[in-house]
């Protein structure tokens, strides 16, 4: 049969985007059988807590929801469900468990006279978003199992794809669990500790507005910090920002800078002894938002072993634009673009994938949803990109990254003490030392 062209209502996500699915989603799907998609960050649980009240009796995720208009939620309709996950052939991912740094938390901490959160609801809000990830695994068995180490996403996926081939029900995606602020440990290493206990695999240092240890791409209300504020204009406080990066490294979670100012990408990097990564960014050469990568800090990245998960969201990709046929905002053309820069720069062991489904309104038009991925693929495959190269991006550089945080992580366990032990802490304190007892005692 003749490939299908545009129509004349240019009805088409952009133009050529369905003669190069036709001629390549073969090709795609059966690479994606072949090796696992691990998406670097999806914001359902914010979504499950905001528009569903983390009520699970209210949101059925075997049903498909495109196009379904969902109270509460900013884009309307939900971008995941389990099965546009599965027609997307994503075998790992990271979900999100986010709370806003600002909001009405009936607390005096202002920031640029916005109420930031304080630091033990900070703690609880999140302690309730990773309940959202564990229970959405325990609901759904036999579609998501939280995961631990690298490894058993592989172990996973060649369940997976050992029971498509004998017939079995095992169509499990791994998932695993990201903090998207620093703000959310509380000033406090001892929750960053127990985060990773019930699953946390990497937390990003800080989100708009900042923990007050990390400088941020953006304030509190959204506008560019242009100038990192913390010791000296170095983005990081050399205590206990230091000793976040340092613990982090200590315990085997993985340091995400995405959000974070480009000073503080540097000294982080500066700092860490494990490969960093960027679990939802583009590159900033084609897209100048301060929430994206640098070239000077992709050469860096090549020399850490880190990874940038390049993000689908239209505002980090291509800016605020319009284009032909009067639609605003990126196509999976300037999403494969990003690929391509990361590639020219830092190389193919260092890039991924990072949609932010869940997380945003307008994403890049052929990739609305999480059935889309083997979409980009395809783009990639017409590009020249073979099947080793996609290997890497869609899910084995992420499994490289993690599990050399996991070595870094033993080899520290190993020594004799020498690295800190996690006691510091930022900020109000979230309970009464001895010495403020004592003094409370002695002024009565």
């Amino acid at each position: 049969m003749d490939p299908p062209t545009a129509n004349d209502t240019n009805e088409e996500p952009y133009p050529g985007h369905d003669e190069t699915n036709y001629k390549y989603m073969d090709m795609a799907k059966e690479i994606h059988t072949k090796y696992p998609l691990i998406d670097g960050h999806n914001d359902l649980p914010y979504a499950v807590r905001c528009c569903f009240d983390m009520k699970w009796s209210q949101l059925n995720l075997e049903k498909n929801h495109t196009g379904m208009k969902v109270d509460g939620c900013p884009w309307e309709a939900l971008h995941t469900d389990i099965p546009r996950l599965q027609q997307g052939g994503v075998g790992g991912q990271f979900w999100s468990v986010y709370i806003p740094t600002a909001g009405g938390y009936n607390n005096n901490n202002i920031q640029d006279g916005v109420p930031v959160v304080d630091p033990a609801t900070a703690i609880a809000f999140t302690l309730e978003q990773i309940d959202i990830v564990h229970r959405m695994c325990e609901i759904y068995p036999n579609q998501f199992e939280l995961v631990d180490k690298a490894d058993d996403i592989l172990r996973i996926f060649h369940e997976k794809k050992n029971n498509s081939n004998g017939g079995g029900n095992n169509n499990k995606i791994a998932s695993l669990i990201g903090i998207e602020g620093g703000h959310q440990i509380g000033g406090s290493l001892r929750a960053l500790r127990m985060f990773y206990k019930l699953g946390v695999r990497y937390m990003t240092l800080t989100h708009n507005g900042g923990p007050g240890w990390a400088d941020p791409a953006c304030n509190i209300d959204g506008s560019w910090l242009k100038t990192p504020t913390i010791e000296n204009g170095a983005g990081l406080d050399a205590e206990f920002g230091v000793a976040v990066v340092t613990e982090m490294n200590r315990i085997g979670m993985m340091i995400d800078l995405s959000h974070v100012h480009h000073q503080t990408m540097h000294t982080t990097l500066d700092v860490t002894m494990a490969p960093v990564i960027f679990s939802h960014s583009s590159t900033r050469a084609l897209c100048r938002h301060p929430r994206d990568v640098p070239d000077d800090v992709l050469v860096r990245l090549k020399q850490n072993g880190g990874l940038c998960m390049i993000v689908f969201l239209s505002k980090f990709v291509a800016g605020e634009f319009w284009v032909a046929g009067g639609k605003v905002g990126a196509t999976i053309l300037e999403v494969a673009d990003h690929v391509d820069r990361v590639v020219e720069i830092a190389g193919i062991d260092h890039v991924g994938i990072g949609g932010d489904y869940d997380g945003g309104d307008v994403f890049a038009r052929g990739l609305e949803d999480v059935s889309k991925y083997p979409s980009l693929t395809c783009e990639l495959l017409k590009r020249g990109y073979n099947e080793e190269q996609l290997s890497k991006i869609l899910g084995l550089n992420i499994i490289r990254v993690l599990k050399k945080c996991e070595d870094i992580s033993r080899e520290m366990k190993s020594q004799p003490i020498k690295y800190p032990i996690g006691e510091a802490h930022w900020g109000d304190e979230l309970y009464e030392t001895n010495k403020m007892k004592e003094d409370k005692l002695f002024k009565n």
